[in-house]
């Protein structure tokens, strides 16, 4: 049966699509953000750990009042999957963006990005070894060019390699990033979208609270920063770069997200989100002047390459446990 066009002679699915693929854009450019502005926070002052804290914090305020006017059945969710919302929530929300976060002090934002992008291939090192589920071979491929361009990023041969805090924060965030692809099927199949994000965003923010308080992680909001806010050269404060990544980079990007994978499925889904590190790159350079050199610009080129081998599968493939849409 062939869908009935509307009155533009444009087919519902069609139209479907095209508003999913520009949500996904809108998602993708949100993430994309968040590196510059957090990076001018963090050097006027703020710890790695106090811009994820107003990032998820602020999106959880606001989420919270949401999800108190819609009621989408949120403690029948917490009942029936309890655990993996912990784990996304601790990992998926609050780890993801501490080790971004914290790998750009160490390294340039596109660097800790493509870093964290590993993600995906360490989801198919678990699901081979732990569930014994060997992939197929173009996803081995897309595995051995991912690594291969990991190692031209690290320029492991050169003296002025990049410092290893800064690898170590960005593995760790592609760690954490893996462990959402192994949940968010799960919670997702039994969750509403909006209590995962609001859960999530909710239970992020006390893990990264708690953290701070017994010390694990540095958690400091200078107001005022101690030194200027800059992007673009321009001193532009404390205020407008915090309603940014809660408002932008985390409501938005997230909630733009969960709508574009309801539309277009969590496979192209997370191909349209590989923009972020284009995005990125480019508001960073915008903002605060910098760019990876030559040899990490190939590199990053090998790893979206990569992962987009890894992420792409025939359609009668059966979907894997492993699979999930995109988190920055």
């Amino acid at each position: 049966m062939i869908p009935s066009a509307d009155a533009t002679g444009t087919s519902p699915g069609r139209s479907r699509t095209t508003t999913g693929l520009a949500l996904g854009l809108v998602s993708a450019a949100s993430f994309g953000v968040a590196g510059p502005v957090a990076k001018a926070l963090i050097d006027a002052g703020w710890s790695s750990a106090g811009a994820v804290l107003v990032r998820i914090g602020g999106a959880a305020l606001v989420l919270l009042v949401v999800l108190a006017i819609a009621r989408p059945g949120v403690l029948a969710a917490l009942r029936a999957d309890g655990p993996a919302l912990l784990v996304y929530g601790a990992l998926a929300v609050a780890g993801v963006q501490v080790g971004y976060f914290s790998a750009m002090r160490y390294v340039p934002v596109a660097v800790a990005l493509l870093l964290e992008y590993l993600g995906p291939v360490l989801v198919i090192v678990w699901v081979w070894l732990v569930r014994r589920r060997p992939p197929s071979r173009m996803t081995v491929v897309g595995a051995v060019l991912a690594v291969a361009g990991l190692l031209m990023v690290l320029q492991i041969w050169s003296a002025g390699a990049l410092d290893w805090r800064g690898v170590a924060w960005g593995l760790f965030g592609a760690v954490c990033w893996a462990s959402y692809f192994l949940v968010v099927d799960r919670a997702g199949a039994r969750t509403p979208p909006l209590v995962l994000v609001g859960v999530g965003m909710v239970i992020g923010t006390v893990v990264v609270a708690l953290c701070g308080l017994v010390g694990i992680v540095p958690v400091v909001v200078a107001i005022p920063p101690d030194g200027p806010v800059l992007l673009a050269g321009a001193d532009v404060g404390w205020v407008l770069p915090a309603a940014v990544l809660a408002l932008v980079c985390a409501l938005l990007a997230y909630g733009a997200g969960v709508g574009a994978v309801s539309r277009i499925g969590a496979t192209r889904g997370s191909l349209v989100a590989l923009l972020e590190v284009v995005a990125s790159a480019l508001v960073t350079w915008l903002l605060l002047g910098e760019l990876p050199g030559p040899w990490q610009l190939a590199g990053g080129a090998l790893i979206l390459a990569g992962v987009v081998l890894t992420r792409t599968r025939p359609e009668a493939e059966p979907r894997a446990a492993a699979e999930g849409d995109s988190l920055p």
